[in-house]
């Protein structure tokens, strides 16, 4: 025979169903190869060995399935498929699975599955580069919220500006309520909010779509409210470190949930937006998911800095990140915070920002011209006593976001151009030198 199903199969010990697959596949009464595991960490390191597998069975009660395995497989060629033993209420089609097999299946009821779901394997077969780094989206297509993205180096009042944007739009009475979601590495909105604890916040919040789409009231739980501001509030990470508790599938799972829940969502991001296309590091394009995330998904990146030198350099390297992973200049607001009066002075910073983009950027002269936020005095009193910002602060802020976002709330995201792929470069015959048997 030359076709044939490669199935993984995880089940916690001693599952009658799994015994006897292993027994059919045995005898040859399927034109099955199983290859059994012992642990949901087995068979990612199988999916992602480059070997192709037809079908994953997997017990409903394994340790460790979740979203995250269920969308590994699909993405590999390899049909989920849940074996249920009917103990555990949950849609698992939903979180992934292709299909749902009772654990009491027989012979038939394998063979039809399989037939349906799955893809038989030639013995000879090979897989190419292409089927084994098939890039993950990690992220909707679709939003019908609009997305700003507040991003800086560290401080230049990034946070703060994102809460002062976050009130301006909420004031403008929107009909689904707005949110502010911390998504920066080193999380500073429960310090500015004086919340004690950052418990619930964004790791529970993500975790909460592991196993699913949780209900309104748990969705609810995980958010703080705060009226006098007029938004909703998600805290974020306790440590730095605990960027690697982040699952990417929940998260997107997580994201839709927001951009349909509010009309309008506020992120503090990091300022780093490496991956592995420009670093060659998984690592750190796990580290940056978050900002990378929000950038690429924002209708509009406002990226904050400082009069002078050390200001105006940070923005500028922010808007080239930005710019390197695909994020177009029309959709990045550069802001000054603690800008000068003096008109002359901020023509001078807005023309420095302008002269340094233009000689590295293809598309510098669609940058917006950069708003300035003068200084507030008694902004930490405002602060400490969780009084609303002052108007100075949001107003103008708004408006230029408005502007330039227009009235468009329900946007489609698959439009908005993703972070080139580096296309390969031939090898020049003789560069790389030469050899001989004498040599």
């Amino acid at each position: 025979m030359n076709e044939r199903f490669v199935v993984l199969g995880v089940a916690p010990a001693r599952r009658e169903w799994f015994r006897r697959v292993g027994k059919w596949a045995n005898e040859a009464a399927l034109p099955v190869e199983f290859v059994k595991c012992i642990s949901v960490d087995e068979v990612q390191s199988r999916l992602e060995s480059g070997r192709p597998f037809s079908a994953l069975l997997i017990d409903s009660s394994a340790n460790g399935l979740d979203r995250d395995i269920l969308e590994l497989a699909s993405s590999l060629g390899c049909s989920p498929i849940i074996v249920d033993h009917g103990l555990v209420d949950r849609d698992w089609q939903e979180l992934g699975a292709q299909a749902v097999i009772p654990d009491r299946f027989d012979i038939g009821d394998l063979r039809s599955v399989l037939a349906e779901h799955a893809n038989s394997i030639r013995r000879a077969t090979s897989v190419t580069g292409a089927d084994l780094f098939e890039q993950d989206t990690e992220a909707p297509t679709t939003a019908r919220a609009r997305v700003i993205a507040v991003t800086g180096a560290g401080g230049m009042g990034t946070s703060t500006l994102a809460m002062a944007l976050a009130q301006g739009l909420a004031a403008q009475g929107e009909r689904r309520p707005l949110a502010l979601v911390d998504m920066a590495l080193r999380a500073s909105q429960a310090m500015l909010h004086d919340t004690r604890d950052v418990v619930p916040g964004l790791l529970e919040f993500v975790d909460s779509h592991r196993l699913g789409i949780p209900d309104p009231a748990e969705v609810t739980a995980s958010i703080h409210v705060f009226p006098e501001r007029g938004y909703h509030l998600l805290l974020g990470l306790r440590n730095e470190r605990d960027w690697v508790s982040i699952s990417g599938r929940a998260l997107s799972a997580g994201w839709t949930t927001l951009l349909t829940r509010y009309q309008s969502v506020v992120c503090d991001i990091t300022g780093d937006f490496d991956g592995a296309v420009e670093t060659g590091s998984d690592d750190i394009e796990d580290r940056n998911r978050l900002s990378r995330m929000a950038a690429n998904q924002a209708d509009l990146v406002v990226v904050v800095g400082v009069p002078g030198a050390w200001g105006i350099h940070h923005v500028v390297r922010t808007i080239l990140a930005l710019s390197e992973v695909g994020v177009p200049c029309k959709r990045i607001l550069p802001v000054l915070n603690h800008a000068p009066r003096q008109a002359r002075a901020r023509a001078g910073m807005g023309a420095a920002i302008a002269d340094l983009t233009q000689t590295r950027i293809a598309d510098a002269a669609d940058l917006p011209s950069p708003i300035f936020v003068p200084t507030r005095r008694g902004l930490e009193a405002t602060l400490r006593d969780g009084d609303p910002l002052p108007s100075s602060m949001t107003d103008q802020l708004t408006s230029a976001v408005d502007s330039l976002l227009g009235s468009q709330v329900v946007l489609e995201l698959d439009s908005k151009p993703q972070a080139p792929v580096p296309e390969p470069v031939a090898v020049v015959p003789g560069s790389l030198g030469a050899w001989s048997e004498d040599d």
